[in-house]
């Protein structure tokens, strides 16, 4: 075999120059590990990566899922691979799965980036805005509780006998109540009407309030039925019942009315009362006081009592 004319470099094969950089890409990886030599079959799956040997990484990454279906790191490194083999909708799915998880565990900003991520990969994918959506909602949510669990705490709830599952279950009452959902937005103003509340309990048959009374508070029903009834005729009719979320006696605190009926215990019920002390405290530096105001009165149940108890009375 002789020299080429020109005494250059013998032609290298595009072939043969690959297998020469991964052998290098090896050699270099044994090295950082201290080791002369180590076998294809002892690469970790890290190692398969940095060879872009995507194939086998993702073959070891879902034998390792068969055995331990929860690692969230091996379901985030999946989704990396399938990444790099364009195998987009699979990894969408990785990233997806991997997303709901956190935020399960409260990790609302992990996974709202993940799914940012996802979108990137399926940017058609209206599912997927849909979900970044629905987190950022659960993240205010999660937000919003804190601090209403602790206007509750403030109430005295801890002092009356009631423990923090208790104190959460009053929260998940409330929590679709239109007052919270007008008033939520950074959970500031529910922490502040809570903390200047009282939390009080009824037994079935109690009095709250009689009609005519001029006792100035206002009653946010948690638990539980309060009934309003009026004498008509003789006889004591009912008028209509109130339950979680419900709001009486806004004309008798924030306009300077009388309570339209009795209101009595149904059944055992828990709310919260907002006296007129407590109602200054509210106002206090509250940065936003007319709509504060307003989002209590805005039921206008007090009102609607008082109309029906007059149309019930001048009917007999």
């Amino acid at each position: 075999m002789g020299v080429p004319c020109g005494g250059g470099t013998p032609a290298t094969s595009p072939g043969v120059i690959s297998a020469v950089i991964v052998r290098e890409a090896d050699l270099a990886i044994n090295w950082f590990r201290g080791k002369k030599e180590q076998e294809p079959q002892d690469y970790t799956i890290d190692d398969l990566i940095v060879l872009e040997r995507y194939d086998e990484a993702e073959a070891r990454l879902r034998a390792r899922l068969k055995e331990n279906p929860n690692d969230l790191h091996t379901h985030l490194k999946l989704a990396e691979v399938c990444s790099e083999l364009r195998q987009f909708e699979k990894a969408v799915d990785e990233f997806v799965y991997v997303a709901e998880e956190y935020a399960q565990d409260g990790f609302h900003d992990k996974g709202i980036a993940l799914l940012s991520k996802a979108m990137k990969l399926a940017p058609l994918d209206q599912s997927l805005r849909f979900k970044v959506e629905k987190l950022q909602r659960e993240k205010s949510m999660e937000h919003l509780r804190s601090l209403a669990l602790e206007g509750l705490r403030q109430a005295g709830g801890t002092q009356a006998g009631t423990s923090a599952l208790e104190l959460k279950r009053l929260w998940h009452n409330l929590s679709t109540s239109t007052l919270v959902q007008r008033l939520g937005g950074t959970g500031e103003q529910i922490k502040r009407l809570f903390s200047t509340m009282q939390l009080v309990r009824y037994e079935p048959g109690t009095v709250v309030v009689r009609e005519g009374s001029r006792d100035a508070f206002l009653l946010l029903i948690v638990i539980g039925v309060v009934e309003a009834a009026a004498e008509v005729g003789g006889r004591i009719m009912a008028v209509r019942s109130f339950t979680s979320g419900d709001m009486v006696g806004e004309g008798v605190l924030l306009e300077r009315g009388v309570w339209p009926a009795d209101y009595r215990a149904a059944e055992q019920a828990t709310a919260l009362k907002l006296t007129r002390e407590g109602l200054e405290q509210c106002l206090v530096g509250n940065s936003d006081p007319r709509g504060f105001l307003e989002t209590l009165r805005e039921q206008h149940n007090d009102r609607e009592i008082l109309a029906t108890v007059r149309r019930l009375r001048s009917n007999t």
